[in-house]
């Protein structure tokens, strides 16, 4: 389930939020009644122009921004018996890499994202046969509930083995999902598939976009992608 691509979408929330308010008038926008029906509006639209569907495409060189970040999340499962299940981009994702690796018998894959705005992050996932699924996550929050069926630990970065013995910690018992390489890149778009569904039907709220708006004012990093966007209109 690939419940960090709910950061993706927001990164495209936020820039439009901040093309047509900007941060000198953040304090309106999120205090005035008026403000959160725009707020409300942007997000919401902003949901709907996702794609219904991704397709990841298979690459022999993901041929990473920092290779050495990825590495060292990636490297470490493989020594611990993790199976490379491929490297991929993401079709209607612009720049977005992932690799995948699983390891069937625990009932773990792991993602390992890069987006050029946002960096790179690991993500740990146990699925169950009911439909949901338990993840840890080196992503920090976005503030965006993730759907019902998804259930999120934010961890910090640590060596990838600690984190997967994070997940095995916290992961409820029962009937785990057990997923072979060959269903690996299957089973992603389809959670991207429903979780997308999940979300243009439920929208998002004022109150999420402005937390994103607010950790958004607080990143330098981003302060540089909000004054680069806006001397390009």
């Amino acid at each position: 389930m690939p419940s960090n691509f709910n950061t993706i979408l927001l990164l495209v929330v936020l820039l439009i939020v901040w093309k047509f308010f900007g941060k000198r008038i953040l304090a309106f926008v999120l205090t005035r009644s008026v403000a959160r029906g725009a707020l409300l509006k942007i997000g919401n639209d902003a949901v709907q122009k996702q794609p219904d569907w991704i397709t990841l495409e298979r690459v022999s060189d993901a041929a990473w921004t920092n290779p050495a970040t990825a590495n060292d999340l990636i490297q470490p499962l493989l020594s611990h018996g993790f199976t490379d299940a491929g490297s991929y981009t993401v079709d209607k994702m612009p720049g977005v890499k992932l690799a995948i690796l699983i390891k069937p018998d625990e009932h773990i894959t792991a993602h390992v994202y890069e987006h050029p705005k946002a960096g790179t992050w690991i993500e740990l996932v146990t699925r169950y046969q009911d439909g949901t699924c338990q993840t840890v996550s080196t992503l920090p929050s976005t503030g965006i509930q993730p759907p019902p069926w998804v259930k999120t630990v934010r961890a910090a970065k640590a060596p990838a083995m600690d984190l997967v013995r994070q997940l095995t910690f916290v992961r409820r018992s029962g009937d785990m999902k057990k997923i072979e390489a060959g269903e690996a890149v299957r089973e992603f778009e389809e959670g991207y598939a429903k979780s997308i569904v999940w979300q243009k039907n439920n929208g998002l709220t004022p109150e999420e976009v402005a937390s994103v708006v607010r950790d958004w004012a607080a990143n330098k990093e981003m302060q540089s992608e909000i004054q680069s966007y806006n001397s390009g209109a």
